[in-house]
């Protein structure tokens, strides 16, 4: 009792709460977006924000909602349309299956669905129903929970102006369930101008009889001590580093590129890596933290020119009439074996020689020669990238007795190149011949006379 006249104690202090619990009913949709997102900071935090100069990350956070607004921001926020948009970058495989896509609940035909799915708006957050059984499926609550996800704008709320336009729509996805969880943890990767600074995973987020919380790592896995949003208590428990972060992290910087914050979400599922969404404005700039001078050492991340420049740190990281001329770009061949890397083949200086090191998975040199000569006086440092193009090679092997996968590293990013079955047409010089017979040894073939 005390605790709910406090509260309404401070709201007549403070008539800036009252707009926050109005705000969410939609009293305020007339207002224009400035002075909306002023009075509604002013309610979360209980002071006004500095847009003029903004030094927070929150206060950051809305002057990007208001300056930074590119149309291709509202295919990031739709949940149908990201899907299209991130394959394009990071491929197919780790988009999780769509079944249908339809405009209006009743419109969706139950009998060609799986007995296990997830039903999803595109246009806002918290719009999910999942279901475990069709079987027990109750469509009458779900039929109420989606329509009404579907008549709301969700801009409206934080002012997040690309889901101003994004239309409704519901999808079915294929439900995922990993370790016996029924909703996978999931991976939200913080970024800022294309660089992933922490990786955030929460818990009891569906278990309401538990508190929230959640652990935050930094890059290389070391729990920071911190919450990026006091809703959700510092936590104790400390998850494995997952196999493929260097991939998760690698992912993120190429979705977040040229953006000046962002957070990429993943899954991982029975340890395969899918893609989760794209939030361009986490908690919509209104999460305070723990502790709170977070938020001002978070802001100094988000470069911005408040003058009304926009700063960029994004752009174009290849471009094919640089790599033409060979000049200082190597080319990382990767000879695999059966779906396991086994040597790591280095091209340099291919416009004046053609030279090539050679080099084990755990980057040791090999004093060996394929072809062309090696230089033994040029040894390359390991690459701050190694175990995520070791991971894509092996992903993309896997199943083929042999498979060259080829990659370029240009400003501390990977780029594929090619596949090559057959290297240099079985017809390269290897020397020593001890060397080639070692290499023959990593190739099982399927010989007649082996088989029974």
């Amino acid at each position: 009792m005390n605790k709910m006249i406090n509260k309404i104690s401070s709201c007549i202090k403070d008539p800036h709460r009252i707009f926050g619990a109005l705000a969410r009913r939609g009293f305020f949709n007339w207002m224009g977006d400035e002075q909306y997102l002023r009075w509604m900071y002013r309610s979360v935090f209980g002071k006004e924000p500095d847009l003029e100069n903004p030094r927070t990350f929150n206060e950051k956070i809305q002057w990007l909602k208001l300056h930074d607004r590119r149309p291709e921001y509202t295919a990031m926020v739709d949940k149908y349309e990201v899907k299209k948009y991130v394959a394009d970058k990071i491929g197919e495989q780790y988009i999780i299956p769509t079944y249908g896509v339809w405009d209006h609940f009743d419109e969706i035909d139950f009998d060609t669905l799986p007995d296990q799915f997830v039903l999803k708006c595109t246009h806002d957050s918290g719009g999910v129903v999942i279901c475990r059984d069709k079987a027990a499926f109750d469509q009458k609550a779900a039929r109420r929970k989606i329509s009404k996800s579907l008549k709301k704008n969700y801009y409206y709320w934080g002012r997040e102006w690309p889901y101003k336009n994004v239309k409704p729509r519901i999808i079915a996805e294929q439900y995922m369930e990993s370790g016996g969880k029924a909703v996978p943890e999931d991976y939200k990767v913080y970024c800022f101008h294309g660089k992933p600074k922490y990786i955030v995973v929460f818990h009891n987020r569906f278990d309401s009889s538990k508190e929230l919380s959640e652990t935050v790592y930094d890059t290389d896995w070391i729990p920071q001590g911190i919450s990026l949003d006091d809703h959700f208590k510092v936590s104790n428990d400390i998850e494995a580093k997952p196999a493929c972060l260097p991939v998760m992290l690698a992912f993120a910087e190429r979705l977040s590129e040229g953006m000046a914050q962002s957070r990429i979400d993943f899954y991982i599922v029975d340890d395969l890596l899918k893609f989760g969404e794209i939030t361009l404005y986490t908690a919509s700039g209104m999460q305070p933290m723990i502790p709170e001078t977070l938020d001002e050492v978070l802001g100094r991340e988000i470069r911005i020119d408040a003058g009304g420049g926009y700063k960029l740190s994004g752009g174009k990281f290849l471009v094919w009439s640089v790599c033409n001329d060979y000049e200082g770009i190597e080319d990382y061949k990767i000879f695999n074996c059966h779906g396991k890397p086994k040597l790591i083949d280095v091209h340099y200086d291919r416009a004046v020689a053609h030279k090539r090191n050679l080099y084990t998975v755990d980057w040791k040199y090999i004093d060996a020669e394929i072809e062309y000569p090696a230089s033994r006086e040029h040894c390359f440092k390991k690459p701050q990238v190694l175990d995520e193009m070791l991971y894509l090679a092996e992903e993309l092997s896997r199943g083929i007795p042999y498979v060259r996968t080829d990659f370029y590293i240009w400003e501390g990013r990977v780029y594929f190149g090619e596949l090559t079955f057959y290297s240099d047409s079985g017809l390269a010089r290897i020397e020593p011949e001890e060397f080639a017979i070692e290499m023959g040894n990593w190739i099982e073939l399927p010989l007649p006379w082996k088989q029974k």
